[in-house]
């Protein structure tokens, strides 16, 4: 429990580190001193700044798994459960996850090879959505859209305000209603 504990702190040590100095400028040292570890106990639980952004990435993605797979283990999962779920999580995400996220991104230019988990996650959430043979292509769409949102934002090419991220979760949302049986 402990070391978990410790590995929680490390990813937020780094999401401040991140945020401060840019994805750039990361280092195990930085992380090490932000997370008030030697650079040894640092490397005990990362051993190398691929591992760190791994498990950074692993965190993240694993809500988003975990998510899926509990919805997966019900009897039978609607597109619009599915959708509403996945569009609660990307609004939701809290900011040290969000920094983490945007690290990430950055990172991947130099190790594409890094994000491979999250390619391999979207891929089976799109598949998924996929299997409607009436409403694949509105699922799909809403899933994209409310990707493509929060990517806009982990970039910072857009700034929406409360209200207009509200406004737009809305919609979204009711267009998930629309997948719902009758």
């Amino acid at each position: 429990m402990k070391s978990e504990h410790t590995r929680a702190r490390i990813r937020v040590a780094a999401a401040k580190v991140i945020e401060r100095d840019g994805a750039g400028h990361l280092t195990l040292e930085k992380v090490a001193a932000e997370a008030g570890l030697s650079k040894g106990g640092l490397l005990y639980h990362y051993p190398s700044k691929d591992a760190l952004l791994q498990g950074l990435l692993a965190h993240l993605l694993e809500n988003r798994a975990g998510l899926v797979d509990d919805l997966n283990s019900a009897e039978s999962v609607s597109d619009a459960t599915l959708l509403n779920s996945l569009i609660d999580a990307d609004f939701d995400l809290p900011r040290d996850e969000r920094i983490m996220a945007q690290g990430l991104i950055a990172a991947s230019a130099e190790n594409p090879e890094l994000i491979a988990p999250a390619q391999q996650h979207v891929e089976a959430v799109f598949a998924q959505l996929g299997l409607s043979k009436t409403k694949a292509t509105s699922a799909r769409t809403i899933f994209l859209a409310s990707q493509g949102l929060q990517f806009l934002e982990l970039l910072g090419l857009l700034s929406l305000s409360t209200a207009e991220r509200n406004e737009i979760r809305r919609h979204l949302k009711a267009l998930t209603e629309e997948l719902a049986p009758c």
